[in-house]
């Protein structure tokens, strides 16, 4: 069953409801490249309180041993190893953005002093643990210049405590809050330069046979107050999906982001340039290309795959942003274009120039 997160009141120009799906149990593990999880050794005795009055030894071992395992494991469900954040991050109090599950707070490393962020999530909030497991996972064998970086991952009785690099330019989502009016939002040359480094990031991803599934402004960070790189971030949604694996079929991600396909249950890694496509096009004018006022609105547009670029907002944009878009918002995911043929349309390539000129 579906459930859709009530919109913030920040929020309520367009990224707002975000549909996640409990039903998915398809756990795909990747090997754990992270060594400072591999090697960390902080473990903490998990009490027990077993009382028994009958039975050999032997037989008392053996239920102590198996008791001792289940109930290690119920505590550390996500890991598989309880650890102390404490003893090697100081993290402070000031909540520098809060979710459904958790909170992201600044944090110090006590070694080398330097700056994170730790993202604590509450265990018992979470409907689907083995969800949290695999966002570990996946973070772990992540490393690209354009995605989140996980540092380490520590897990208590209560939370999963993920460290990360913490990245102090704001969400792509406020930028464009502050930018918007009547006549659009960001210039073609910021937009396409974001769009360029998101393709890159989705590429990356999609040849190491990952979907994200949840592709949005909120999801992209700014890594510094320059606001000449970006970081994608928030894996929670996201899968392994293999060539020639089975089509995914559980509606997951943003109302105003999913493609058709994905609404009727048959969907591959392509559903995410569908979600670049539509941040390609909120980043010039301002609001989705599919709208409503409730999800079944926003999902009866999306189905139609109709869309038109208003005379107000798009009368000053390219034809080459307009044809890009069109190349990516296409109903048939066969013709979509991939993340590495968008990467080579005319509108991101003339980036690339212009950023090599701006050196």
């Amino acid at each position: 069953m579906c459930r859709v997160a009530e919109p913030s009141s920040r929020r309520n120009r367009h990224v707002v409801r975000t549909v996640i799906d409990d039903s998915e149990n398809v756990y795909h593990p990747v090997n754990d490249n992270n060594t400072t999880i591999k090697n960390r050794a902080l473990h903490e005795e998990v009490p027990l309180r077993l009382t028994i009055s009958t039975g050999s030894e032997a037989s008392k071992s053996e239920y102590i041993d198996a008791n001792f395992s289940s109930s290690f494991r119920a505590t550390c469900s996500v890991t598989g190893r309880l650890s102390n954040v404490h003893d090697d991050y100081v993290i402070f109090p000031k909540v520098l953005g809060e979710g459904h599950y958790g909170k992201v707070r600044e944090c110090i490393h006590r070694g080398s002093r330097l700056l994170y962020a730790c993202k604590s999530i509450d265990k018992s909030k979470v409907g689907r643990l083995d969800h949290l497991q695999r966002e570990v996972h996946l973070l772990s064998a992540i490393e690209h210049r354009g995605i989140m970086k996980m540092v380490d991952c520590y897990e208590d009785e209560e939370d999963v405590h993920i460290i990360t690099e913490k990245y102090t330019g704001g969400e792509l989502f406020e930028k464009i809050i502050d930018n918007t009016n009547p006549n659009g939002c960001l210039t073609e040359e910021k937009a396409s330069i974001i769009i360029k480094s998101l393709l890159e990031a989705v590429g990356y991803l999609h040849e190491n046979d990952i979907v994200h599934r949840d592709i949005k402004p909120e999801n992209i960070l700014f890594e510094s107050k320059r606001e000449d790189a970006i970081k994608l971030i928030d894996f929670g949604l996201s899968r392994r999906h293999e060539r020639g694996e089975a089509f995914m079929s559980n509606p997951v991600g943003t109302a105003y982001y999913m493609p058709p396909e994905l609404l009727k249950g048959k969907y591959d890694k392509s559903c995410d340039l569908w979600s670049v496509g539509v941040v390609a096009y909120i980043l010039l004018c301002g609001y989705p290309p599919f709208n409503g006022d409730t999800d079944h609105d926003i999902f009866e547009s999306i189905k139609r795959g109709h869309f038109e670029f208003p005379n107000q907002a798009w009368s000053n944009k390219s034809d080459m942003a307009k044809d890009f878009i069109k190349c990516l918002l296409r109903r048939d995911p066969r013709k979509r274009f991939t993340a590495k043929e968008a990467s080579m349309h005319p509108w991101i390539t003339n980036s690339r120039l212009m950023q090599q000129r701006a050196r």
